[in-house]
């Protein structure tokens, strides 16, 4: 019956629902069902097929949108003090730093890393041209995103300094400061379409950084190495690919991904690194 729901749902949205992690779906539906007192799995589906807002609602437990400010603190501090620099291109060489926030919910992570980018440049004096894609397969996300508006309970990690530097208050929340939104473009992109392996808007990858956390977790194993086979290759030579705690480098990779610190879950690019 479960694969009767997901299989409901990609027809439905036109997303590859069948690819998440069985007993995820399985919990969320069975969460649904108890919220909903239904006798089984059987009245769901049917529930699915006559409430044209149902769909949209089990999809928003499925895809688990969840985000705040500088979350797991350590691997932004990581990455910020010792790692940024070396992204960074000469300047006698200017071009671009190009990074990419992968199901990026409300944008408070593509955020997080436009500030420790313009913290870095202003410790450094330099001005490349930045350029953060943050992509999300759900468009009230991206919304979200754009608005640059948020409560305080989503700025815990946030420093007093970043938060006068960054953010203005706005009634009963911070609105992020627009020379930092500026940085950010946010477009859709289904981490699990299996006709594009980056962001069409990118036009072909070739990031210097790429964070994809806590997304990877919930998918079956196929769908976890066919999104990192995609992450793999749009991360440039020599480019940092952070991974969520409860998230590994798929051992083919391992030879091509070295973790530059034991603890943080980050990884660098080797130069030669193909697979």
């Amino acid at each position: 019956m479960v694969a009767e729901i997901l299989g409901f749902l990609t027809d439905h949205f036109g997303e590859d629902f069948q690819s998440y992690s069985r007993s995820l779906v399985e919990k969320r539906v069975a969460e649904r069902v108890r919220q909903l007192r239904l006798p089984g799995l059987a009245e769901y589906r049917q529930l699915l097929q006559c409430d044209p807002a149902e769909p949209s609602y089990l999809s928003r437990m499925l895809r688990i949108r969840f985000s705040s400010f500088f979350r797991d603190p350590l691997q932004f501090e990581l990455l910020r003090s010792q790692i940024m620099s070396s992204l960074l291109p000469a300047p006698s060489q200017g071009g671009f730093l190009r990074a990419w926030s992968a199901a990026c919910a409300g944008g408070e992570e593509a955020c997080s890393l436009a500030i420790i980018i313009d913290e870095t440049l202003q410790l450094l004096d330099v001005r490349p041209k930045v350029q953060i894609f943050a992509t999300d397969v759900a468009e009230d996300a991206l919304e979200e995103g754009r608005a640059g508006y948020y409560g305080a309970g989503s700025l815990g990690g946030v420093t007093l300094h970043q938060l006068t530097t960054y953010f203005t208050a706005d009634g009963s929340g911070y609105r992020v400061a627009p020379e930092l939104l500026s940085m950010i473009s946010y477009c859709r992109h289904d981490l699990l379409d299996p006709h594009t392996f980056a962001p069409p808007e990118s036009l072909f990858g070739g990031f210097d950084l790429i964070c994809c956390r806590n997304f990877l977790m919930y998918l079956d194993p196929q769908a976890y190495l066919r999104v990192f086979d995609n992450l793999f290759r749009a991360l440039n030579p020599g480019g940092v690919l952070l991974l969520g705690k409860a998230e590994a480098v798929p051992e083919r990779y391992h030879q091509h991904l070295a973790r530059i610190y034991d603890c943080g879950n980050l990884y660098r690019k080797q130069q030669t690194g193909r697979c």
